[in-house]
């Protein structure tokens, strides 16, 4: 034993061998006054606060009513109003299509308008008392016709019955004898058969001459005139059928020693003339008959129109009239329409970005002419990754700040969150809009925004920085301390803010201390 210690008093002894030891010794009361200094100067309490989740993006200004403007028909231009970066107002007239055409057809539709109202006007009334006096003589004009009609075609029937007499009984009747009661042909021609239907048919003649008479003795122009003039044609036609086979008999007659030529000549040319005479008669009866159908017509017109005045208008009419009305009206709405639709007029409050046509140049429907962009509806436009927008919902709060405004700050809300992704630069973004709470005359479309989008915020809950915990493929922990002894904890998180802080959930109580693992003050 007192050689050992003689060797540790030899060997610190050296200077040098001295020095060494107390280097050593003095790292070592360092390190071990140094970790328990760490342990009880690093240690956090866990307090209860707040803490609010937030995304972070970038974004631009763009405009939600950035309009491209057309006519919906085309035209030449007539007028144009703005250029580009004149300010508008809703309802401010920007181009104009020429509508000279549209205005002629609106005049004209207007003045059908008028006629048609005018005409349902007298309809309503009924007519007037000098309209009822002209159809009334109207109607006495037409009976006046009728009455001549009716006396003409009397005459005419009597007439016939003069004309068939003379060509019967003074021309053909020269050739028969006993005509009246048993006529039979004084000469003889090879036709037996003809001179029998010749013989014949005069003997009916007779009969027909007999009840001719007899109706001509009754007949006036009250009588039944139509049933008069069909017995009329009937008893013509015989005379006609009569003289006409007669005629053919007499062709075939060669002179004999009881009948010269002279003589058959003479029958030839009477025959011929009682043809001629009953023919007259009945063109002359055809023409009574028409004139005095047309009289009958015209009676009827009369007395219908005299009968539309005096009645007061049916419900149908009256429909009908104000259906003409209605159609005028339509066609002027229409047109008017359409000369509406030749004045371009700007929707909205906004800036005018671009105007293309000039005036006199022709424009086809639905072909752009003029963008506008609107003063009050701008917003944020920013597209936020997928590993974020599960935590936006419409309506959350919004923190913003310009990069053309530095040192302010300006506030708005999410309104829209598209449903479908766009990629963009082979990544999954969802396009998010925000509208301002308070709108600047300093803002502009393009301007880059930057934003902090609040999406969840609880307060009192038990907070822990980020720097004090240890995660693993074991899972989250804290060190706690216990009793004076480090002991690592299974601790469950909530909502992380963008500070470094998160939300304990279980596994932490409020006053717990844990350790600083980062060594951070």
């Amino acid at each position: 034993m007192k050689n050992k210690i003689k060797k540790v008093f030899f060997f610190f002894k050296k200077p040098r061998n001295a020095i060494i030891a107390i280097i050593v010794i003095g790292l070592v009361l360092f390190f071990v006054f140094s970790h328990k200094k760490s342990t009880t100067g690093n240690l956090i309490t866990i307090k209860r606060g707040s803490i609010t989740q937030e995304v972070v993006v970038t974004g631009d200004i763009t405009s939600s009513a950035n309009l491209s403007l057309s006519f919906n028909q085309s035209g030449n231009i007539s007028k144009v109003n703005v250029v580009t970066g004149d300010k508008v107002k809703p309802g401010d007239v920007l181009l104009m299509e020429d509508s000279s055409v549209l205005q002629a057809q609106l005049s004209q539709a207007e003045a059908s308008v008028a006629a048609s109202e005018a005409n349902l006007g007298v309809l309503k009334q009924g007519a007037t008392e000098e309209d009822i006096s002209v159809s009334e003589a109207q109607v006495q004009s037409a009976e006046s016709t009728l009455s001549d009609s009716q006396k003409s075609v009397v005459a005419v029937i009597k007439d016939a019955y003069t004309k068939a007499d003379d060509a019967v009984h003074n021309e053909a009747d020269q050739f028969f004898s006993n005509p009246k009661t048993n006529p039979q042909l004084i000469f003889s021609i090879g036709d037996e058969q003809l001179t029998i239907n010749v013989e014949k048919e005069r003997l009916n003649i007779e009969s027909d001459f007999n009840s001719w008479n007899s109706m001509i003795e009754n007949l006036s122009y009250s009588s039944d005139i139509h049933s008069a003039i069909k017995q009329t044609k009937l008893y013509l036609g015989d005379m006609q059928s009569f003289l006409t086979d007669a005629a053919t008999a007499l062709n075939e007659l060669s002179p004999s020693g009881s009948v010269t030529q002279t003589t058959i000549n003479t029958w030839r040319t009477d025959v011929a003339s009682g043809r001629t005479e009953v023919g007259t008669a009945i063109t002359n009866l055809s023409s009574a008959e028409s004139n005095l159908n047309s009289a009958e017509a015209a009676l009827t017109v009369a007395q219908k129109e005299l009968a539309l005045k005096q009645a007061p208008p049916t419900p149908d009419q009256v429909a009908a009239g104000v259906a003409a009305v209605n159609q005028a009206e339509a066609q002027v709405a229409l047109i008017q329409a359409e000369i509406n639709q030749t004045v371009l007029r700007s929707p909205i409050a906004g800036t005018i970005t671009n105007v293309i046509p000039k005036k006199g140049e022709l424009v086809t429907a639905g072909e752009t002419v003029i963008s506008v962009i609107g003063d009050n509806s701008l917003e944020v436009e920013a597209y936020v990754p997928e590993a974020d927008v599960a935590k936006l919902s419409v309506g959350d709060k919004v923190d913003m700040n310009f990069d053309a405004l530095p040192g302010e700050n300006f506030t708005g809300h999410v309104v829209s969150i598209d449903p479908a992704e766009t990629i963009i630069s082979g990544v999954a973004n969802y396009k998010t809009k925000v509208d301002f709470d308070n709108m600047d005359p300093r803002f502009k479309s393009g301007l880059t925004a930057n934003l902090t989008i609040e999406t969840q915020k609880k307060d009192g809950v038990l907070v822990i920085p980020q720097f004090a915990i240890t995660q693993n493929d074991n899972g989250t922990f804290a060190t706690k301390m216990v009793n004076g002894k480090e002991e690592q904890v299974p601790i469950t998180l909530g909502l992380q803010d963008q500070n470094g802080n998160a939300e304990v959930l279980s596994g932490l109580s409020e006053g717990d201390q844990v350790v600083n693992i980062g060594l951070k003050p």
